[in-house]
């Protein structure tokens, strides 16, 4: 799958990148939209899911979702956070979804960064990544490293 000079293959993460976590691959999927059914629909989705140290406990799951413009990234992401996860929280006037923005002076992962958890959710360009650990075994920071390969790949491919 292409968006401009953007392929899922050139900012996939491999064995290779994820040595220093002895991961192995467990799964792999095609993804509908994180807004699915409702607008906008991704181009295209794909999941990997890794087990970290070779131990199914460890396992961390990565989404790839490509859009056609950076709008309807950002408005993917920002809608579908709240389909990602039932897990909310209570703030004044309701529940909200626990994936919540996180400042980019704070964390440098994209153009916009939710989080809950370990669970990183970023767009950058027309490209929207959720980094998701299952199980409660995976620390933020591991998770954070993780997507932060990723958008060291799409950097070098925006920058090319």
């Amino acid at each position: 799958m292409s968006i401009m000079n953007i392929t899922l293959e050139s900012i996939q993460l491999t064995t290779e990148d994820l040595s220093e976590y002895s991961a192995s691959l467990s799964s792999s999927q095609e993804l509908y939209s994180p807004t699915a059914p409702a607008e906008p629909i991704a181009l295209f989705g794909w999941r990997d899911r890794w087990w970290l140290n070779k131990k199914p406990a460890e396992q961390v799951a990565i989404h790839y979702w490509f859009f056609d413009s950076t709008d309807k990234a950002n408005t993917a992401a920002d809608e579908g956070r709240k389909r990602l996860t039932s897990r909310t929280l209570l703030k004044l006037g309701g529940h909200v979804s626990a994936y919540q923005p996180v400042s980019l002076d704070e964390i440098k992962l994209g153009d916009s960064v939710w989080q809950t958890g370990a669970n990183w959710l970023f767009v950058r360009d027309t490209i929207v990544i959720l980094v998701s650990e299952i199980g409660g075994l995976i620390t933020a920071e591991t998770t954070l490293a993780i997507a932060q390969k990723i958008l060291q790949k799409i950097e070098k491919v925006l920058s090319s």
